[in-house]
């Protein structure tokens, strides 16, 4: 009975010990199981004023524009939306980083931008995009945010877009 204790023991630490070395054998475990590593570098060391202009009072338009928003901020961003033009032209006094609006409403309000937030870079976004017109997009702006996108996308996209 003793000897039966025993090699129970045994087993047990030995797999305690290779659970203990498996845990410690690289960061791709930590990052593929969600861990707080994981979690901490998808918040921004370089935090952007984000404007986001919501091009109208649709539901789904201020259902999208509120989770974007707060996908920006979890990540540690400051954002602002703009609602219609007018919000936009009175955004100007603030300092704003990053301006996030449709493709469309990008090269129709890119004069408007460039005078009321010249510092400010545009970050059009749109959705299924083929590569023709993200060719001419990423001419025209620089970057874009092709919808639908991963949050790992939007981290970078945004990040790309600051800088």
């Amino acid at each position: 009975m003793r000897r039966q204790i025993v090699a129970v023991a045994v087993v047990a630490l030995s797999f305690q010990f290779s659970t203990t070395l498996m845990e410690a054998c690289g960061a791709k475990f930590l990052v593929a199981t969600g861990s707080v590593f994981w979690q901490r570098s998808q918040r921004t060391t370089h935090p952007a004023n984000i404007l986001l202009y919501q091009h109208s009072r649709d539901k789904d338009v201020v259902e999208f524009t509120a989770k974007l928003g707060a996908m920006l901020k979890e990540m540690g961003h400051t954002v602002t939306v703009a609602d219609g033009e007018a919000a936009l032209r009175a955004a100007s006094g603030v300092k704003v980083t990053v301006v996030m609006l449709k493709l469309d409403e990008a090269r129709r309000l890119k004069p408007v931008i460039a005078s009321g937030l010249p510092k400010a870079s545009i970050l059009p976004m749109d959705v299924f995009l083929k590569q023709p017109e993200l060719t001419v997009a990423r001419q025209e702006f620089g970057q874009i945010l092709n919808l639908p996108a991963t949050p790992k996308d939007v981290f970078s996209t945004v990040d790309t877009a600051y800088r």
